[in-house]
């Protein structure tokens, strides 16, 4: 594929100057910093702290653990031995007054075989060690409405899927800037909204508004910065997003135990985001958007802005080369994911793309949501796991400019796969050793999670690139809704989980090695750039830097050797001659 004018162009008006800090600054870092908020903080909101059931009567001189002693049966599960969840004894405080409770210890043997095991007649009591309150201890989220929780948060990943279908697509038919000042009152309305109703109904439909805005809130600022930068900054931009993500996700569980309350933490992790509602005034459009939109007289103004604050003059015939640009890649009318499916090429790398972006999403989610189901303090085991990101992401970053995005992504996705098949053998094991297995399995899912956003900006073209995102997104998110279900599945087996995680991590393998390297490359314009983009991927290639080369001298053409002045750096498996 020849270079696109636009590379050029934006090259001349410059492509990693003070223009292109400011959107990071102002955009990339609170953006990702806060998204993560959006997507994880519904873990914490419907934690379910141990709890048992409520038998009204509890006597004033006997402790909490000496009348459950009476009340509750216990139960052994996995050689531990702890208070059902979900049953009591058939008693009521008639049978207990004529007691002499002075002496439980005494009297728990004998007074309990008297009586049958029922289920919880009055409600739950919780241990409030952690929580005062919780949506799931509200709403008694427990025993036979366990799965009330999950529901909750699947309907929450069913919003991703409308938002990413709708919003996503609206913006590259009507701007990246418009759809991200809407995606922001989206959430920032519904995200209140949804902590003051008490209905099951509006519980669910509120959590499905505010979850429709995550989706382009995550990724339209990030693909904004990413058409408006040099190649080289790309995997910077990309890499530098998910560090502030983790960051974000590190002082969650901070939060959440400060808070202490669900709704306290609702209105923390929601409030920011009316900050950005400024958007609408600051934020530019996207001038490859513009572009392809054939808005060329304000494409021509945006260059002219950036030129100036980047300290560059404005390039000579700056309108005829906009036209000529235009006349190029915009002879197909635009409608949307669709036709990325036109042409053979592109219709199979956005198929790997979609795979790979669904096998992270699942893998990545999954380890999330199981969280609160490993032992330990499950705020701890969520800093920790979330804490690994941020040496991931600058490995992910070293790895994708020095061994390149293909085998970096692949590679990582198969590691995390082996690692979450090596947890199946340590659920059994002490607590440090389950966690430091999951650790490392997080370490390289992120990795390649942040690998695949870079393929997803550098493999679709600039028609569709935000489309073409969201459709991946899309899919993913429709596979997501069973994340919490992936967590959900410890029930039947802790092994359950990880067994499902490895073939995710198989998959996303698979997917992501029959990819094309985009090492350097130029991103694809058009629909047909995009098909003659890397048309002969072998599958055992590698473009990455080579650890080892050795420098020969050559002759320029008149015969002459060249120096020490300026040696020419050729690779061992390169056989070439200069003349």
């Amino acid at each position: 594929m020849s270079t696109p004018v636009f590379e050029k162009l934006l090259e001349e008006v410059g492509d990693s100057g003070r223009h292109q800090q400011l959107l990071f600054w102002f955009y990339v870092i609170p953006a990702n910093f806060l998204i993560p908020w959006i997507a994880l903080s519904p873990i914490f909101m419907t934690s379910t702290p141990a709890h048992w059931c409520h038998v009204p009567g509890q006597p004033q001189e006997l402790t909490d653990e000496q009348w459950k002693a009476l009340t509750i049966p216990k139960k052994i599960t996995d050689g531990k031995e702890s208070f059902s969840q979900c049953q009591q004894y058939n008693v009521t405080w008639d049978d207990l007054s004529s007691l002499n409770l002075t002496d439980t210890d005494s009297l728990v043997p004998t007074f309990n075989q008297s009586y049958g095991i029922i289920g919880c007649q009055a409600g739950w009591d919780y241990d409030h060690s952690d929580y005062d309150s919780t949506l799931s201890m509200d709403q008694n989220w427990v025993c036979g409405n366990a799965s009330m929780a999950a529901n909750w948060q699947s309907v929450g990943v069913a919003g991703n899927v409308v938002g990413t279908l709708v919003l996503n697509t609206m913006s590259d038919l009507l701007g990246r800037r418009p759809m991200f000042f809407v995606s922001v009152v989206i959430f920032a309305v519904f995200g209140l909204v949804r902590l003051y109703v008490t209905s099951f109904m509006w519980i669910m439909v509120t959590m499905f508004l505010a979850s429709l805005s995550f989706p382009p809130i995550l990724e339209l600022p990030l693909i904004i910065v990413m058409e408006q930068v040099s190649p080289t900054w790309r995997a910077r931009i990309t890499a530098t997003s998910f560090m502030l993500w983790t960051s974000g996700m590190c002082f969650l569980p901070l939060i959440a135990w400060l808070a202490r309350d669900w709704i306290v933490l609702g209105l923390i992790t929601t409030i920011p985001f009316f900050v950005f509602v400024l958007s609408w005034w600051v934020l530019p459009e996207s001038p490859r958007w513009l572009l392809s939109r054939n808005r060329l007289d304000e494409t021509a103004s945006l260059l002219r802005s950036i030129a100036q604050r980047n300290g560059r003059p404005i390039p000579e015939k700056l309108e005829q080369n906009i036209q000529s640009i235009a006349l190029i890649h915009n002879n197909q009318s635009n409608y949307g994911a669709l036709q990325l499916f036109k042409y053979r090429r592109v219709c199979i790398r956005t198929i790997l793309l979609t795979a790979c972006y669904t096998c992270n999403n699942l893998f990545y989610y999954g380890l999330a949501y199981n969280t609160t189901n490993l032992s330990g303090n499950e705020f701890l085991n969520f800093f920790l796991l979330g804490i690994t990101e941020l040496p991931s992401n600058v490995i992910a970053w070293l790895g994708v400019d020095f061994i390149g995005r293909r085998w970096t992504e692949s590679g990582c996705s198969l590691l995390a796969a082996i690692f979450a098949l090596a947890a199946v053998f340590t659920v059994a094991a002490e607590s440090w050793v389950s966690i430091t297995v999951l650790l490392l399995s997080k370490v390289f899912i992120t990795m390649s999670f942040m690998v695949v956003y870079v393929q997803c900006a550098e493999i679709y073209p600039t028609t569709h690139r935000a489309s073409g995102t969201g459709f991946s997104s899309l899919i993913s998110s429709c596979f997501g809704t069973t994340a919490p279900f992936i967590a959900y599945l410890h029930v039947h087996g802790e092994w359950v989980p990880y067994i499902i995680l490895f073939a995710i991590g198989v998959i996303g393998f698979i997917c992501g090695s029959l990819l094309p390297e985009t090492l350097n490359a130029d991103l694809p314009q058009s629909l047909m750039d995009a098909n003659n983009f890397l048309p002969s991927e072998k599958f055992f290639s590698y473009k990455g830097k080579r650890l080892w080369s050795k420098k020969v001298k050559v002759s320029s053409q008149n015969g002459q050797e060249l120096g020490q002045d300026n040696p020419v750096s050729v690779d061992n498996d390169v056989n070439s001659k200069v003349h």
